[in-house]
């Protein structure tokens, strides 16, 4: 069965079960067995498949995505794979998507844990540090890239900028917890619509510039 991607969205979900179970599998075998750095860039890998090359999702959708996995428990590159799954293929694309983002590193940690002592000294040599330093510095870029990608759908407005602005100053001087940060911003996005729907009973222009 090949991966080739369908036109369209429409056309992908026209293909038969197994055949869409499959590429989702398979995309995100590709995914997690070529990038590493975790939850953020394997998001910037996805957004790279499923938005730029595919177009089955949207920047919105990754907004969206990023905004509910951050708030559910478990791991990042996990949750985003059922998000994916679920929003292009239901609940087995949800499955499936799973499955292909688990399997590479369940099997690289079991070959490592199997093989560790052996390996000890070549992971120590200054070739293969040299390596994980450069491939630190790639993910830094692919998270970065990704974060500009989502500044104009995330921050459109001055209220996404200084939620943005406040979460980042909250994260890397006060040390808050992120969890606590999106607990903040939640609260200050329902305070923000309340206050505009307040404002839109008693002035309408004001209530319009609000919201």
């Amino acid at each position: 069965m090949s991966d080739r991607p369908p036109q369209s969205l429409e056309a992908f979900r026209q293909e038969s079960l197994l055949k869409r179970n499959w590429i989702l599998f398979w995309s995100y075998i590709k995914i997690t067995s070529l990038v590493l750095g975790g939850g953020y860039a394997i998001i910037a890998a996805a957004q790279e498949e499923f938005v730029r090359r595919r177009g089955w999702l949207t920047d919105d959708d990754v907004v969206e995505m990023i905004t509910i996995t951050q708030t559910v428990p478990g791991i990042l590159a996990c949750n985003s794979a059922i998000y994916v799954g679920w929003r292009i293929g239901g609940y087995s694309g949800a499955l499936s998507a799973l499955a292909g983002s688990v399997l590479p590193s369940l099997v690289i940690i079991m070959l490592i844990a199997a093989g560790v002592d052996s390996i000890r000294h070549v992971i120590e040599t200054p070739y293969v540090q040299g390596a994980f330093i450069g491939v630190i510095a790639c993910i830094v870029g692919m998270v970065v890239v990704t974060a500009l990608k989502m500044r104009k759908k995330a921050a459109r407005n001055v209220f996404g900028w200084c939620v943005a602005i406040g979460c980042f100053v909250g994260l890397s001087v006060f040390r808050i917890s992120p969890a606590w940060l999106i607990v903040a911003a939640i609260a200050a996005g329902l305070i923000k619509v309340g206050v505009g729907s307040a404002l839109k009973k008693i002035h309408p222009e004001k209530g319009e510039a609000a919201q």
